[in-house]
């Protein structure tokens, strides 16, 4: 095997069984929904845009939320970088979300010109990897060191399908049987940050795929619920600001890596 990939789309709630892969790496690219990477120690939550590496030999398992759509990639190790020893979140770029999404929609038209769909995929494919090599690991993924509470995922589904800067934990607490409070007691104990915080870094991370994307700003704010365009620039540039401080850190941390090695 040099590189496999396959699009996988999920109406229910679906798990998979733990595994691992001897022969290849794997990458979970979410074009829709949400899914679940689950290790021995830890979980991970991933988002439309976001990419998932598991090198060889990592026993994991995914559990795909309802109306979720994925790119499932196998490769052999020597076709893309080593990214991490363990499960993480990899970086992508507008050009890797473009493609992705042109990737997607062939695969929605693949019954007919099924040839011509899989040769331009082919290449669409090879952009992606182009790409991939130069993307990193990302350390500021939703993960916990414990499983996601199931009272959770009716939450994170809809915040994932539906992003909305005005969805309340009210909404949820008579189909989760637990009260509002005790759901935000949740989030903090899962995620260390309470659900305010996770709305926003969802509905911002949706924003962020929708802009790269080139949706105007204001479709994208009324999508998401804001009142006015005005309150969703001002979130949406404190977002892009907090992103430009982490990777001037990243790239600060890694040069000073560097210049010790040396």
């Amino acid at each position: 095997m040099r590189l496999f990939h396959s699009i996988k789309r999920y109406a229910p709630t679906e798990e998979k069984a733990p595994h691992s892969h001897e022969d290849f790496v794997q990458l979970f690219y979410i074009h829709q929904g949400c899914g679940i990477a689950r290790t021995e120690d830890k979980s991970i939550l991933a988002v439309s845009g976001q990419l998932i590496w598991v090198p060889l030999n990592h026993r994991h398992h995914l559990k795909v939320l309802k109306d979720t759509s994925l790119s499932i990639i196998h490769a052999s190790p020597d076709v893309i970088p080593h990214f991490y020893n363990e499960m993480a979140i990899i970086s992508t770029n507008r050009l890797m979300v473009q493609v992705m999404a042109e990737i997607e929609s062939q695969d929605i038209g693949s019954e007919q010109g099924a040839d011509r769909n899989s040769d331009v995929q082919h290449h669409y494919l090879a952009v992606f990897i182009d790409q991939l090599k130069k993307q990193n690991f990302q350390s500021d993924a939703y993960q916990s060191n414990h499983d996601i509470d199931k009272r959770l995922l009716p939450i994170i589904e809809a915040l994932t399908i539906e992003p909305d800067i005005k969805l309340s934990l009210d909404r949820f607490s008579e189909h989760c049987g637990a009260s509002s409070r005790t759901l935000n007691r949740l989030f903090i104990s899962t995620f260390d940050q309470p659900f305010r915080e996770i709305r926003q870094q969802l509905v911002m991370a949706k924003a962020w795929q929708l802009s790269r994307a080139g949706v105007a700003h204001t479709d994208i704010a009324l999508d998401l619920g804001y009142n006015s365009l005005s309150a969703f620039s001002h979130a949406f540039n404190r977002f892009k600001q907090d992103k430009a401080r982490q990777k001037l850190a990243k790239n600060h941390n890694s040069l000073s890596l560097v210049q010790q090695q040396d």
